[in-house]
């Protein structure tokens, strides 16, 4: 998505992928190293989490609970001391929370996109898929974690409420919430949290 015109076509130099063996700990803190050292003062970081989860860690593929566990503290520190304008954290983990129509030309939507992010104030967020005591679920039916499955559709751009061709931090927070909590009957609340901008846009619609 990230590298779609919609998502603000992300270099594929800009973008560290971990997935299944190479999600081990040592990796996720060198690939967030990475992209917070390329970061200058005009960038937005995205940092996505997608697994297991214990209160107040991320569990990558090489822990067993106990080792090799990535602290959501850790990440914060690096973050907080990234120059980068806008960042913002995803987590689809269970405690998550304790983290606390007509379409433009590709040019014109990747134009709009990064206008826009330059106009919104500087800030941290986090979009959390739970709050710190409950799990996050997975749908044989979507064949995902709900969480994810609407955060992508919202992105792609059923979040976009004003019809103005761009999702909003705030949009697609609704939009996530609204469907997360009717989907799972209420047992899953979608948390947003930091000192962000909700108009910090974060897909754009051609």
């Amino acid at each position: 998505f990230l590298k779609s015109p919609e998502g603000g076509a992300v270099p594929e130099d800009h973008i560290r992928i971990l997935i299944d063996d190479s999600a081990i700990a040592a990796n996720i803190y060198k690939s967030l190293d990475d992209i917070i050292a390329m970061a200058g003062p005009e960038d937005e970081v995205l940092v996505y989490l997608a697994g297991h989860g214990l209160q107040g860690s991320y569990l990558p593929t090489d822990s067993d609970g106990y080792r090799n566990k990535v602290a959501y503290d850790d990440i914060k520190t690096r973050l907080s001391a990234c120059v980068a304008r806008q960042k913002v954290v995803i987590a689809d983990a269970c405690y998550a929370g304790s983290l606390l129509a007509a379409k433009t030309p590709m040019f014109e939507s990747v134009d709009l996109f990064y206008k826009k992010l330059s106009t919104t104030a500087a800030g941290t967020a986090f979009l959390l898929s739970s709050k710190s005591e409950e799990y996050s679920l997975e749908s044989q039916g979507l064949r995902q974690g709900i969480f994810s499955h609407y955060l992508v559709e919202g992105l792609k751009g059923k979040a976009d409420t004003d019809g103005n061709k761009l999702v909003t931090l705030d949009e697609l927070y609704s939009y996530v919430y609204f469907n997360v909590r009717e989907y799972s009957g209420n047992l899953q609340s979608p948390v947003l949290a930091g000192d962000m901008d909700g108009s910090m846009p974060l897909a754009s619609i051609r």
